[in-house]
């Protein structure tokens, strides 16, 4: 990717949207999380599911961004390849941070009694489903995996009796 590559701001028809938030509702469906958001490293909001205060939305967001940043050149230095923050807040809640693919970050809070095992598992087959529809956009990838919400629930499932039995 080129460095102008990264100057460019990702840009989404509403269908794709629509399929992104198909997606991030069926990931709160299943995870038990209570908001999800999914913001590009320029600090836009793609999408966002669960309840949230939308007053401090655009900082929440720049501050996602630049965690992105820091916690992408930390990766890179430590000669990792994928990343994730957990983050305690207090109050019984907890944030998870996760790359979802080159361009963008997945931000997750969830209350102390959801598991962050089941959160992350979650995480990472949402992540991967927002990555064949962001790859469907730029020519790349299956447009099969476009994925609507009946596949991810059938699909899912079967991802986590394969690894729980």
């Amino acid at each position: 990717m080129s460095a102008r590559d990264d100057d460019k701001r990702s840009v989404f028809y509403a269908r794709d949207i629509h399929q992104i938030s198909l997606v991030l509702g069926k990931f709160l469906q299943k995870s038990g999380a209570e908001t999800v958001l999914l913001v590009d490293r320029a600090g836009h909001l793609i999408a966002r599911q669960g309840e949230m205060n939308t007053e401090g939305e655009d900082t929440i967001t720049a501050l996602v961004a630049g965690l992105f940043a820091a916690s992408q050149a930390t990766a890179k230095m430590l000669g990792a390849v994928e990343f994730s923050t957990f983050v305690p807040c207090g109050d019984d809640r907890n944030a998870m941070l996760l790359r979802a693919g080159d361009q963008a970050l997945l931000a997750v809070t969830f209350s102390d009694d959801t598991s962050v095992t089941l959160i992350r598992t979650y995480a990472l087959e949402a992540i991967r489903r927002i990555g064949a529809i962001m790859g469907a956009l730029q020519g790349e990838g299956d447009p099969e995996e476009r994925i609507h919400g009946y596949r991810f629930d059938r699909e899912i499932d079967g991802a986590l009796n394969d690894v729980f039995g």
